[in-house]
């Protein structure tokens, strides 16, 4: 699978999570089969100084893509943004588009917070360095909505951690359920530089990689089981393509998580999928929604 885009392609690079509890959410994501990272410490750099973002983060990588897990660690706006987001509920928070060249993507008129040069030193004194463009709260008020550009790939999807219990192989999709979602498309769609399509009660809006859609709180019963959800905005349901569903039935059979079979997926609850959705799909199954 193609990791990283080139041109003017756009991927979904990764979800977030944000969380009360780093490394108790470590364990629930390890008992749901996921291989997870230590715990990583953010930096931003400004004149020349590695400045403490506020957040850190354990990452869960793919073939294509990752999931990160966020926490607070500081006293900054953006780990009060952060504790401000698991006040309101604990579970997916932000959405992040990866661009080869980030500054290049046109946001079609998007108000957008200075763009940041987030750094990472490793135990080795190798440095994660990534270029980060983050939209304002008041543009994109559904959660942490940004685009990125990886400078050190190779820092990021480390040997061997890519490799799953679960047999989780790329991040296809995210699910976000808000107020008024023909509004929201609209937005997300100038954002992305890219068409949102409606199907039945969804929108949807397909990246070159992965996609993701957004529905009123009206068609969740018509997607999920019935499960009881924060207000919206929030993020419902993430993607995840299996290399081998028998073998994440088995694991997920074996660790005791309720699932919701269906004959191409099989979807963990909020309660077991620390807040929201997790969808294990068949590769070459269509979205959740379009299902």
């Amino acid at each position: 699978m193609k990791q990283l885009p080139t041109g003017n392609e756009l991927f979904l690079d990764h979800v977030g999570y944000f969380l009360a509890d780093l490394e108790g959410a470590a364990a629930r994501f390890e008992r749901l089969g996921f291989t997870v990272s230590p715990v990583n410490i953010h930096y931003n750099s400004a004149d020349g100084e590695l400045v403490r973002s506020g957040t850190a983060n354990r990452l869960i990588t793919f073939e294509a893509g990752y999931i990160e897990a966020l926490g607070q660690v500081a006293d900054t706006p953006l780990g009060a943004e952060l504790a401000s987001g698991v006040a309101r509920y604990e579970g997916l928070h932000l959405i992040a588009l990866a661009h080869g060249r980030v500054t290049e993507h046109d946001v079609g008129g998007t108000a957008m917070r200075p763009t940041v040069f987030l750094r990472r030193p490793l135990e080795d004194g190798r440095i994660v360095r990534a270029t980060v463009r983050r939209a304002t709260a008041g543009a994109m008020p559904e959660g942490r909505v940004q685009l990125l550009t990886h400078e050190t790939p190779e820092l990021i999807w480390l040997p061997g951690m890519d490799r799953h219990a679960n047999a989780a192989r790329a991040l296809t999709g995210y699910l976000q359920i808000v107020a008024d979602p023909e509004e929201a498309a609209e937005r997300y769609a100038r954002f992305a530089g890219r068409r949102a399509r409606k199907l039945g009660p969804v929108f949807e809006i397909a990246l070159d990689r992965g996609c993701f859609a957004l529905a009123g709180p009206d068609a969740l019963g018509a997607l999920l089981p019935d499960t009881t959800h924060p207000p919206p905005p929030f993020g419902a349901a993430v993607g995840i393509e299996s290399a081998d569903l028998d073998r994440t039935r088995f694991l997920l059979a074996n660790a005791g998580i309720t699932v919701h079979g269906r004959p191409d997926r099989l979807l963990v609850p909020p309660q077991e999928g620390l807040g929201a959705w997790i969808d294990f799909h068949r590769p070459g199954a269509p979205p959740l929604w379009a299902a």
